[in-house]
């Protein structure tokens, strides 16, 4: 028999240490190496919307993705009230919370729950009420031409000091709105805004012309949460309407002086 060539002993050795190359990405691709999901941050509010933030990057996901989720712990909120980290799970565009042993877990009022690798935390904010701040209030509505009938007629007013933008320093949010009015009013308004530095950031503003207090939504600050690694506070924003669960979600951020809308769902 003809002994090979050095050439062809080389050639050889080559294709074996190519296939063994190969066979190796084969069983790493089968293991996930290449194919492993993201970290991410997972926010889901009430049954309407579900935020996600991964890669330094802010995202919805699409309710056709949300089996994808289910049965994973949750750390779950009812108006801002932790209840414990359970599971949770999506069904017909609802979601569930199970205990360990798949028991049903019943959530009322505002609902959030937060879960994913990458951690994110709910942070405790206090309503005060308004008393020489409506100032600022009666400032911001001037400039949008309200009477000042509809003004003094407002049927949601409070503010929130807390520091969004992480500086050490707090800024003071304020919410107010004549929505639900029970008298007819010339304008319907909402209005999200904060006070910092002398000066009005506005978050979220509508004013309706005409009586339409039963049509339009009132908005508010739902929760205020910090997701590890971003360097200011999360705000959502719930816009809610009058007797029924319809509702407009938006997250907000607060960094640099300046409000950065971050999604917005409705």
């Amino acid at each position: 028999m003809k002994e090979k060539s050095a050439n062809e002993k080389v050639g050889i050795a080559i294709i074996v240490i190519l296939i063994s190359i190969l066979l190796i990405i084969i069983v790493l691709y089968l293991l996930g190496v290449f194919n492993k999901k993201a970290k991410e941050a997972d926010i889901v509010v009430d049954n309407t919307v579900m935020f996600k933030y991964s890669k330094k990057k802010w995202d919805t996901v699409d309710s056709k993705l949300y089996e994808n989720y289910n049965w994973n712990k949750y750390s779950v909120y009812s108006d801002n009230k932790y209840l414990g980290r359970y599971d949770v799970v999506n069904m017909m565009d609802k979601w569930y919370v199970f205990t360990d042993d798949r028991t049903s877990v019943d959530v009322s009022g505002d609902k959030l729950y937060l879960g994913g690798e990458i951690k994110a935390k709910l942070s405790a904010f206090k309503k005060e009420k308004l008393t020489s701040d409506m100032v600022y209030v009666h400032s911001v509505l001037d400039y949008y031409k309200i009477s000042r009938d509809d003004q003094n007629n407002y049927t949601f007013g409070y503010k929130v000091k807390f520091d969004f933008d992480d500086d050490e320093k707090k800024e003071e949010l304020f919410v107010i709105s004549n929505m639900f009015s029970s008298r007819n009013v010339d304008s319907s308004y909402s209005f999200m805004f904060i006070r910092d530095n002398d000066k009005t950031k506005m978050i979220y503003n509508n004013v309706s012309s005409g009586d339409k207090n039963l049509t339009g939504c009132y908005a508010y600050l739902f929760s205020v949460i910090k997701v590890e690694d971003t360097k200011s506070f999360q705000m959502i924003m719930k816009c809610s309407h009058y007797s029924t669960e319809k509702a407009e979600y938006g997250l907000y951020q607060y960094q640099n002086n300046n409000v950065e809308l971050l999604l917005y769902n409705k």
